[in-house]
């Protein structure tokens, strides 16, 4: 029974699904347990941003607030790859050292939202990071343009932190949204179990289990039909006829 065709193919195909549950079930379970940005409450940009002092190895990646104006004058694009560039404008606050923020990233230097900076006091959120070094040779870019974000490609007439900011949020928020910069230092992650896919993993072993209760079922109606069959009727005698 369980060698013919069908049963065959019934017990391969069930293995299959049995099989690819199992794995969507790994999956989410993985998604589960993933680790999850921390969510820390940002710190005055001024606490870790002191002009004229290198940024503290212990304060790469600290989340910071700053409130201030922008110094449209003093703007550079860092150039990141042939259609990448970062827009790179100086914050100056009321008090304290003026902070560089990478507002954003534009794939040409004749994007409107490089010229499109936002006047007024604006408050800036981002991750704190320290500047790449000096390049060592100069730049063949052109003028306003820089291989990496360096102090010195800034060239600030005037006193600055020692460090940038990659912008999370800004209020008010920008005329255009751009992609955010990625921060080459963050904050530590939080392990925590996303119960949503831990609910999906057990899901998926629920289906499997299905398949092999009803491939079980069927075993036992299959069983049950061949031992129930009622006998088959003897065949009548041929009389001879002389």
């Amino acid at each position: 029974m369980l060698t013919s065709a069908r049963w065959i193919g019934l017990t391969l195909t069930a293995l299959a699904v049995i099989v690819a549950f199992g794995g969507l079930s790994w999956w989410q379970w993985e998604r589960a347990q993933r680790d999850e940005p921390g969510v820390v409450a940002p710190v005055a940009a001024s606490e870790i941003f002191l002009a004229g002092q290198v940024l503290a190895d212990a304060s790469y990646g600290t989340r910071v607030e700053i409130t201030g104006v922008y110094d449209r004058a003093h703007q550079l694009l860092v150039r990141r790859g042939p259609a990448t560039f970062w827009i790179v404008t100086t914050l100056r606050p009321e008090s304290g050292a003026a902070v560089a923020i990478a507002r954003g990233i534009v794939s040409s230097p004749q994007d409107p939202s490089v010229s499109d900076v936002p006047a007024g006091v604006v408050t800036v959120a981002g991750v704190a990071q320290p500047f790449e070094g000096d390049p060592g040779t100069p730049s063949t870019l052109p003028s306003g343009q820089a291989d990496r974000l360096t102090e010195a490609a800034l060239a600030l007439p005037y006193s600055a932190a020692s460090g940038w900011i990659a912008l999370e949020s800004q209020t008010p928020r920008a005329a255009r949204a751009l992609p955010s910069v990625p921060a080459a230092y963050g904050q530590g992650s939080t392990s925590s179990l996303r119960l949503q896919n831990a609910m999906y993993a057990i899901q998926w072993i629920l289906f499997a289990a299905f398949v092999v209760f009803f491939w079980a079922r069927m075993l036992r109606f299959e069983v049950r039909g061949v031992t129930t069959a009622p006998p088959a009727a003897p065949s009548s005698p041929v009389r001879e006829v002389y």
